[in-house]
């Protein structure tokens, strides 16, 4: 009885150094010593057999070193701890996605969503991928379902808004576009400084999507009013392409990348 009382007592040790080096893993990687946060997790990996949380940072500190091999290698581990967990599987397709392996990241993102549906992130990050991978269609089913369910961001609608002028449906795209235009506008108000100007710069790029979607609409007079009155640099060129070959600009639209 004394020895397994013993035997615990030592666990129950063992466990409080571990949850001891996770907080200062993460108190290294908060103060920018990812060498630091990642010795403090390999030892926290040590004292805990079960530990998945000591794993996901140490992916993070050797993705910060760019050793993504191992990175991915530790986010596995974690896997195999846990397979139920959803998060390591999102981690190790944001990696996959630093390595461009992107059908493994989808599929990384698959196996989130098989674990949590609701998870939002992996969503719109599957979605962006299969935009990049050229497969809109695909990209589109899953920016429908966040629509369908209320829960899809600003951007990813943005997104929606764009492959639907491309892929036959101009009308609803251009609908999807001003409303995440409108989205965009209402949090401009809370933001300052950098953040600010990078949400301006990107609702500058909405204004052009809306002329666009407008072209592809036929809805000529309505384009040729955004671009005259739009800061943009490729404002001007945009509008004396709609004014000598309108057909020409609604075909560069469709056959357009979405980045």
């Amino acid at each position: 009885m004394g020895f397994l009382v013993g035997v615990l007592a030592l666990m129950a040790l063992a466990l409080c150094a571990a949850d001891y080096y996770t907080t200062e893993q993460q108190r290294l990687a908060a103060a920018g010593d990812p060498r630091g946060a990642l010795e403090a997790s390999r030892l926290a990996l040590r004292l805990d057999p079960f530990e998945t949380d000591a794993l996901e940072a140490q992916a993070r500190a050797l993705q910060q070193q760019q050793k993504y091999e191992e990175a991915a290698a530790a986010l596995r581990e974690a896997i195999e701890r846990d397979p139920n967990n959803y998060l390591p599987y999102l981690l190790l397709g944001n990696l996959q996605l630093a390595m461009e392996d992107r059908d493994a990241a989808v599929e990384s993102y698959r196996d989130v969503l098989e674990l949590n549906p609701k998870a939002t992130t992996a969503s719109t990050y599957m979605a962006q991928t299969l935009v990049v991978q050229g497969k809109l269609r695909e990209a589109k089913e899953e920016y429908l379902k966040l629509e369908r369910e209320d829960r899809i961001p600003y951007d990813a609608l943005y997104n929606l808004g764009r492959i639907e002028v491309r892929t036959g449906e101009a009308e609803e795209g251009l609908k999807d576009i001003k409303s995440a235009r409108r989205q965009a506008r209402s949090g401009l108000e809370d933001l300052e400084g950098p953040l600010a100007r990078q949400r301006e710069e990107f609702i500058r790029g909405m204004d052009l999507a809306v002329a666009d979607a407008m072209v592809v609409a036929g809805r000529e007079s309505g384009a040729r009013r955004i671009l005259s009155n739009s800061p943009s640099e490729q404002a001007p060129s945009l509008l004396q392409l709609l004014d000598s070959d309108p057909d020409a600009y609604r075909e560069q639209v469709v056959n357009s990348d979405i980045y």
